[in-house]
């Protein structure tokens, strides 16, 4: 077996280049009078809507319904815009229409003041004139054609701008309609959380205006744009402004699993006392302490003064027997030994078996503020609600914030469905949209989705969960075992499945010593291996990327004819590249490899922005650098490159836009080595590009693993490192036991005298 190795590349940094974008209509788009006179009409409605009311804002929030998945440089430019400022600028909101799954349309909302939209009435008329007297009233890809114009002789003599008149015509051919927001729930619960869009109004300034009285209707902010509602209180807000409600979801959050909890035996003998073993986080309901493992857990019931009911016994079952396979989960299921050891785990019991989803992520935040040594944190808790398709939960939100910004990774359970009957497939529950997290769902013996198992896509698009493990199942031959508070008892579900990934990712981190974006990287790539784009993917909505290897050994090294490697990097300008990575050629001086490669990052991500909710995208080429100069891509990436066209629905089916986890891969049918263009050598890419109307502030750390294989089975792992040394790389060969040693080295306590 080859070991994996880590090569410390230096990268070039680039801004971006090339000339003024034409502003044509598309080939498939038209624009006519009849078409400007429709949003004009809509444009009157909307003011007639607001007006007929009583008004509780300056502005009006207007929706603006695209004809397809819309690029951040193909939304409206033109229309709408105001004075001094981008229409990317007053986006408060963005979702996905109710069309079939797959055919969805954006809805983007904008805050627009009255100035602004007489203005744009006056522009749709001078463009409604433009195409009656310029374009015989359609404008269309042979008529309107910047490149053309010369000879078609078009004149804009008499209108107020060349570049306006333009831009409306682009900006109508993308937009289907305008209208007045309005998200409504889709049945009756006895709480919910509303998010509002933001306006010049604070919300509890606009709570005052609207007269609530919080004694008649109870309700509790969290955040500055979201509050905790009853039904009553819902209906009124509905009722007086249901145009700035942006999001409406459930706030109870359950412990999925409903664990099968049957006793096998007590457990008897002798268990080791811990030394310097890595710590896991875990952020369940309450802990047992007298169990056999205690002295591995530093416990903490994290629950408030009202919570505490007395002196009533509590089960304590679901967080003890999740902590337990945290610290022993190969002694309790040999088959499952992964070859990381145990784990100490620090438990923060935050609720005997429910609570709010408020109440859940303000406990989240203290903790994982107050414990800053820890990397990995486990959360099995979730909803038995599915998240929605138009934003990411509550909670989700929140894991996705704090991984952005602290060096943290949470593992969180894909929840389960232990419905009786089940007529379809459940989406995920929450917390389990969370992006950033590492999502886990299910798997039998066999391979196969558990019984109970839940479904992504995350907003249509995202790929969630992210990996599948061994979690059990109802069959008495699948089911696993943990310990309880009253002994070692046979359990299933998705709580399950998340703490043998947990330890993965600690083992990784805390004793490997590689950074949370590698470490992601490398369990990803590890579960999707060379079979994901031939089978795995079909069952991806279930199975993620595939099922995590058991063994740390299967992450770690790779078969003799491969080289797999391992680099990290900062994203700080608009292009990092390197295009002299030296792959072993063959005696005929061609590449006999086929190649797959992994990227992960933590994008920052706003809630407020709905399905367009990463606010960076790290797009991933790697491959042969061709006679041009330019990376022949393994997944054949073009949306970077000048001259072609790739659109926004193509770009994240094909390419994975906006996912912060890209996997590219090229099989070959036949065994067939590559040319090497003149001898020319591999490189990669990362290009970066940000969703608002931001500069890059600051850069963003990434991971990427990636492997070759030798096409006839040759071992070609030493001319790679002796290569990468001759160019001065850092090339270091990781070896587990070299670097578990050095780990409990560094955990040893020193006494001077």
């Amino acid at each position: 077996m080859n070991h994996l190795l880590e090569v410390k590349l230096q990268y070039n940094h680039g801004k971006r280049t090339g000339g003024a974008i034409l502003v044509n209509l598309s080939k498939d788009r038209e624009v006519t009078v009849a078409k400007i006179q429709q949003l004009q009409e809509n444009l009157r409605a909307i003011v007639r809507n607001y007006e007929s009311k009583q008004r509780y804002l300056k502005g009006y929030l207007i929706d603006v319904n695209y004809n397809d998945i819309i690029a951040k440089t193909k939304r409206i430019s033109e229309l709408l815009r105001p004075s001094g400022k981008q229409t990317n600028d007053i986006v408060v909101g963005a979702r996905f229409s109710n069309a079939t799954e797959g055919l969805e349309n954006h809805i983007i909302t904008y805050y627009v003041d009255k100035k602004t939209i007489d203005r744009t009435l006056e522009k749709l008329k001078e463009t409604k004139r433009f195409l009656i007297e310029k374009l015989d009233g359609k404008a269309n890809r042979e008529n309107f054609n910047e490149e053309k114009e010369k000879k078609n002789d078009l004149t804009y003599k008499g209108y107020s701008s060349k570049s306006m008149i333009r831009n409306m015509i682009v900006d109508c051919s993308v937009v289907e309609f305008l209208s007045v927001p309005n998200v409504e729930a889709e049945e009756y619960r006895e709480s919910f959380l509303l998010t509002f869009f933001q306006t010049e109004n604070s919300l509890s300034d606009l709570l005052e205006k609207l007269g609530i009285d919080s004694y008649r209707y109870p309700y509790t902010f969290y955040g500055k744009d979201t509050i905790s509602v009853n039904w009553d209180l819902y209906q009124v807000l509905h009722e007086k402004v249901p145009y700035m409600l942006s999001m409406i979801s459930a706030d109870l959050s359950r412990m999925t699993p409903e664990t099968f909890s049957h006793p096998v035996r007590k457990v008897e003998g002798t268990f080791p006392k811990p030394a310097n073993e890595p710590t896991i986080g875990v952020i369940d309901t309450l802990f047992e302490e007298s169990v056999y493992f205690s002295e591995w857990v530093e416990n903490k019931d994290y629950l408030d003064e009202y919570e505490r009911i007395g002196d009533r016994k509590v089960s304590r079952d679901h967080g003890t027997e999740v902590t337990s396979i945290i610290v022993d989960g190969p002694g309790l299921n040999p088959w499952l030994d992964d070859g990381c050891g145990r784990f100490r785990v620090r438990h923060f019991g935050v609720c005997e078996n429910r609570i709010s989803v408020p109440r859940l992520v303000g406990k989240i935040k203290k903790i994982i503020n107050e414990n800053p040594d820890i990397h990995v944190w486990n959360l099995s808790l979730g909803t038995e609600d599915e998240v929605s398709k138009n934003f990411i939960s509550y909670d989700g939100s929140v894991l996705d914030e704090l991984q952005a910004n602290k060096n943290i990774i949470f593992v969180v359970s894909g929840t389960n469905d232990n419905r009786l009957e089940k007529d379809r497939m459940l989406r995920v529950g929450s917390p389990a949209d969370s992006l950033n997290a590492v999502v886990v769902n299910s798997i039998k013996r066999n391979g196969l989705p558990a019984s109970y198992t839940r479904k992504g896509t995350v907003l249509s698009f995202f790929n969630k969960p992210d990996v599948s493990y061994y979690g059990g199942d109802y069959e008495e031959k699948e089911r696993l075992r943990a310990c309880s508070a009253e002994g070692i008892e046979e359990v299933y579900g998705t709580s399950f499945a998340a703490p043998w990934i947990a330890r993965k990712l600690c083992f990784l981190i805390d004793v490997m010593g590689f950074p949370r974006e590698v470490a992601k990287a490398l369990l990803i790539d590890a579960a999707a291996g060379w079979e994901y784009k031939k089978s795995t993917y079909r069952l991806q909505s279930q199975m993620g990327y595939g099922i995590v290897p058991i063994r740390m050994s299967d992450i770690l090294e790779s078969e003799n004819r491969e080289i797999r490697f391992v680099l990290y990097g900062t994203a700080s300008s608009y292009i990092t590249s390197n295009y002299s990575i030296p792959i072993p050629r063959d005696a005929d001086s061609k590449y006999p490899f086929v190649a797959r490669a992994t990227l992960c990052y933590f994008p920052p991500c706003f809630r407020v922005q709905g399905v367009d909710y990463t606010s960076r995208e790290l797009s991933l080429k790697f491959g042969r650098v061709n006679k041009k100069g330019e990376i022949d891509d393994i997944n054949e990436n073009v949306q970077d490159e000048a001259g072609h066209a790739v659109d926004e629905r193509q770009s994240r089916k094909e390419f994975r836009k906006w996912e912060n986890t890209k996997f590219i891969s090229r099989i070959l049918k036949n065994n067939r080595p590559l040319n090497s263009y003149e001898e020319r050598l591999w490189g990669i890419s990362i290009v970066s590009k940000e969703r608002l109307t931001t500069s890059m502030t600051k850069g963003l750390n990434f991971g990427v693993v990636i492997t070759l294989r030798e096409i006839n089975g040759v071992n070609r792992l030493q001319d790679f490192i002796t290569a990468c040394t001759l160019r001065g790389w850092i090339v270091n060969e990781i070896k587990m036991e070299n670097r578990l040693t050095l780990y409990h080295k560094n955990q040893e306590e020193i006494t001077l005298e």
